[in-house]
């Protein structure tokens, strides 16, 4: 839901966003109540019910972001897609790097840190395997891997 309508008001309708005029957006994921979109300059662009505060939640109610806004903790990684998991995201870089972030509860994604930790981290042990694509699903995430002989 983007701006003042629900769904079942603006049926089939376009909605121009005016914060994002003149950003062109190359990729959309879309999660039950998060959606990340991904510009043609490698920026990251989130809105929705935002889980990804940790400990500034109050009373574990999620921030509602209607506008979208660049996600900061990635402005030094040029993102090429995003994914969006049950509890979890995931972006992958140019260079073929996947990043990996939670709501900041019990869930850690393998990165040893702090289970409130929210931000965006590089998942260890693929370095050096370049990811051509990704894909999330409620509580798993698929890498395709480029190898030089195929993928």
């Amino acid at each position: 839901e983007i701006g003042p309508f629900s769904i079942y008001q603006c049926y089939n309708c376009r909605l121009h966003v005016r914060s994002l005029q003149g950003i062109r957006i190359t990729q959309a994921a879309v999660g039950s109540r998060w959606t990340m979109l991904v510009s043609d300059t490698g920026s990251v662009y989130a809105f929705g019910k935002d889980n990804f505060r940790g400990a500034e939640l109050v009373d574990d109610a999620p921030i509602q972001i209607t506008t979208p806004k660049v996600v900061e903790s990635l402005k030094g990684v040029f993102v090429v897609q995003a994914a969006i998991g049950g509890y979890f995201s995931a972006v992958l870089s140019r260079e073929g790097r996947v990043y990996t972030f939670s709501w900041g509860k019990a869930e850690r994604l393998g990165h040893s840190s702090d289970p409130s930790d929210v931000e965006p981290r590089l998942l260890s042990g693929l370095e050096d395997v370049p990811v051509a694509y990704i894909s999330a699903g409620n509580c798993y995430l698929l890498m395709l891997a480029y190898q030089p002989n195929g993928m």
